[in-house]
């Protein structure tokens, strides 16, 4: 997300359209970071869950916010910048 943010934004304010792998291997390198991050963090998860004792809706719950949802978005908005840096304006009269 920050890593395709920051190449589209550039390009935006360039005024130049990159080429299809140009515009999305950010987004392939956002999602082996974020990737790796939510690796990290699954097994200390995963004792927490085991450690509260929590019944199957609330294991759910956290692997949902804790794994899920961050991965769904920083997806979400890598795309969001890989698309935006694709555009190609049209005058509408």
């Amino acid at each position: 997300m920050i890593l395709s943010r920051i190449i589209a934004r550039r390009r935006i304010a360039a005024g130049t359209q990159p080429s299809f792998v140009a515009a999305w291997w950010p987004v392939a390198a956002d999602i082996a970071i974020i990737s790796l991050v939510l690796a990290m963090l699954w097994q200390p998860l995963l004792t927490l869950v085991y450690v509260a004792s929590l019944p199957l809706y609330g294991t759910i719950l956290v692997l949902l916010f804790a794994i899920y949802l961050p991965f769904q978005i920083v997806v979400i908005i890598a795309t969001i910048w890989a698309i935006k840096s694709r555009w190609i304006e049209e005058d509408s009269k």
